[in-house]
């Protein structure tokens, strides 16, 4: 018998086997990532052909493919993304949908207005459509490479692909993405202060939001995840994407 008196060693053991138990779930989601036009348009307005190094073979990376996996159990996740023959030495960053609208055309998640008035839909942090795939008790340490603060080559919801383009995603999720809500309400009160105090949404609220899945009946969005790359500056920007190129996206 364990004895309670192990105190934080029981909190320990407990989130090992919370790890465990997502890594062991069952398979949701097993599927190919379709591959977005080298010319489409990211929120950034720009592209890969645009922004990212040159296809030797000069067909603008289009032999790129990517596989997705999700496996899930209770509140929690584990995401697996393989990428093949992408732009080689470069940083990409994945991300989970937040924003879309219902049947009758009415938003769907986050919504609420801002103090001067504007609408606030998605992400309660950031009031954009998408956030960073990561654990939410990660979202303290994001924050604080999230603009305006100085971004990272090693973002928590990012790889880098090597030298042939190819890359490994694997992460471990404190919640459910198929019918889960993500927790932005882990993000901690200092984390947020300090980031608005240097010019970060003034408007952000720590509070769950459902994730938004275009896999429901009903429910409208243009992913549930989507890849992007960052060939301008290589670096993640927490939880803004910043200068991006779109890749891949599920479904």
């Amino acid at each position: 018998m364990i004895s309670l008196k192990l105190g934080k060693s029981i909190v320990g053991l407990v989130g090992c086997l919370t790890i465990s138990v997502a890594q062991a779930g069952a398979v949701v989601i097993n599927d190919e990532m379709p591959r977005r036009p080298p010319d489409s348009t990211s929120g950034s307005g720009d592209t890969v052909e645009l922004n990212c190094p040159a296809d030797p073979n000069e067909n603008a990376w289009q032999d790129a493919t990517a596989e997705l996996m999700i496996r899930q159990l209770g509140n929690s996740s584990t995401v697996k993304i393989d990428v093949r023959n992408a732009v080689p030495n470069t940083v990409f960053t994945v991300w989970l949908r937040m924003r879309g609208t219902g049947p009758d055309g009415s938003q769907v998640g986050w919504h609420q207005p801002r103090a001067d008035g504007r609408d606030c839909n998605g992400s309660p942090l950031t009031c954009g459509g998408a956030t960073p795939l990561a654990p939410g008790y990660k979202l303290d340490s994001i924050i604080h490479y999230t603009s305006p603060f100085d971004g990272t080559p090693t973002p928590t919801n990012g790889f880098t692909t090597d030298k042939h383009g190819n890359g490994h995603f694997s992460i471990d999720l404190d919640f459910a993405i198929v019918d889960g809500a993500y927790p932005f309400h882990l993000a901690s009160e200092e984390a947020l202060a300090s980031w608005q105090a240097v010019g970060g949404n003034p408007d952000a609220r720590r509070i769950p939001s459902a994730v938004v899945n275009p896999s429901d009946p009903g429910i409208s969005g243009p992913f549930l995840l989507r890849v992007i790359s960052h060939c301008t500056d290589q670096e993640g920007h927490g939880l803004s994407p910043g200068v991006r190129e779109a890749w891949f996206q599920y479904p």
